[in-house]
């Protein structure tokens, strides 16, 4: 571990809220799609085919991770920042749709170089045992966007301008990018990772041929697909139905990152009691039920608001429990089966933010909460037929 532990607890939270800052960048467009669309004057299905880019950026991780081996995690960290920085600043200048397309694909490519190189440089100071502690703090800043940074933007958004959280987020980015500068510890000797030139795309085709491993890539594919459906829309629905203004719609957020912290605790606590599979199996089969639930709590906003509470609890108590049933189906293998299972989830919230822009713009409520059931649904059994093949064997 570092020499030094009160400089690297003060590195540990300064990178984890420079997660934060990279995942409201990432998450902030969801709820506030409608406002975008106004202030750029394109139609809504074109803010949801920047989600769908920015989504698309998750599928070069795996690569984000090897170029941070090769060149060092403490140049690439940086690296990262400074292009979260240029980003946010150049949207909140420049108010064009290119350059918001541009940006934020940028932007969430930085994630996909940070988030890893972090994760990576942790592993390489913190013993094993307390790996899991340091990284699980570091995660809390998915939640803390919806808890806090959707929230705060709503307000932002509605006094000021919709550009104005990109100066706000450039802002930060640049503090954030001189005290890591500071205050991050060298890398350790990567005189070893010249020669791990790992075969990733052979590895891959090795952990594909495992009946298990396909079952769970087509689970959290279509999971993902049927999550995102939903969430590029929310916003536009509750202001549509109920009139809420933008801050009220950044604190209906709030909902959700209670809901995801509830469902991580539920995996902590009651997974491993239960089983994996069969917490996986109630779990998905009670977020399809949360989906086809929701068009009839359109009654009244707090009817809806439970409706999507439940939705999100069941969807990340899942997908939680998912990563880490994931995590042993090739054990020798895991890193490439982990790098495969957050493509996939990537590929599926692509088509998830491209199709539910489309589906409320031409059909409605009750058709994207039909289909993300239905996808749910199609999630469970790919995994049934995957697992019950395979234990034929």
């Amino acid at each position: 571990m570092t020499p030094h532990p009160k400089k690297f607890t003060g590195f540990i939270t300064i990178t984890t809220f420079t997660k934060l800052l990279f995942n409201i960048a990432r998450r902030l467009i969801y709820p506030f799609a409608p406002e975008f669309a106004r202030g750029l004057n394109v139609d809504l299905s074109a803010i949801t085919s920047v989600i769908a880019v920015n989504q698309a950026t998750s599928l070069l991780g795996p690569v984000g991770a090897g170029f941070a081996d090769r060149y060092g995690y403490r140049l690439l960290m940086l690296l990262s920042v400074g292009i979260l920085t240029i980003g946010s600043f150049a949207v909140g200048l420049i108010p064009v749709y290119s350059v918001l397309v541009i940006c934020l694909f940028l932007a969430g490519l930085a994630k996909s170089i940070f988030d890893p190189s972090l994760q990576a440089f942790i592993s390489d100071f913190v013993p094993f045992e307390k790996r899991g502690k340091i990284i699980g703090i570091t995660e809390l800043s998915w939640a803390g966007t919806t808890l806090i940074g959707i929230p705060l933007s709503g307000m932002v958004i509605q006094r000021f301008s919709w550009q104005t959280p990109f100066f706000i987020l450039g802002g930060f980015s640049l503090v954030c990018f001189f005290i890591i500068l500071n205050i991050m510890p060298k890398d350790k000797n990567r005189s070893r990772s010249i020669k791990r030139k790992t075969p990733m795309m052979s590895n891959w085709k090795t952990i594909i041929k495992n009946r298990k491993v396909l079952g769970i890539l087509s689970f959290v594919f279509f999971m993902s697909l049927a999550n995102d459906n939903l969430f590029v829309i929310y916003g536009a629905w509750l202001e549509q139905s109920y009139s809420l203004s933008l801050a009220a719609i950044g604190f209906g957020t709030v909902f959700i990152g209670l809901s995801e912290i509830l469902g991580e605790g539920c995996t902590v606590f009651f997974a491993d009691r239960i089983g994996l599979k069969k917490s996986i199996l109630i779990g998905v089969s009670l977020c399809a039920g949360a989906y086809f639930l929701l068009p009839l709590l359109n009654i009244g906003l707090s009817y809806v608001l439970a409706g999507l509470f439940l939705v999100f609890f069941f969807f990340e108590f899942t997908i939680v429990t998912s990563m880490s049933l994931s995590t042993e189906l090739v054990p020798e293998l895991r890193a490439s089966t982990m790098s495969a299972f957050f493509a996939i989830a990537g590929i599926g919230r692509v088509a998830g933010a491209f199709l539910g822009g489309i589906i409320w713009s031409n059909f409605g409520l009750l058709s994207i909460c039909l289909i993300s059931g239905c996808c749910t649904l199609t999630a469970l059994i790919s995994l049934l037929i995957g697992f019950y093949q395979s234990s034929a064997h």
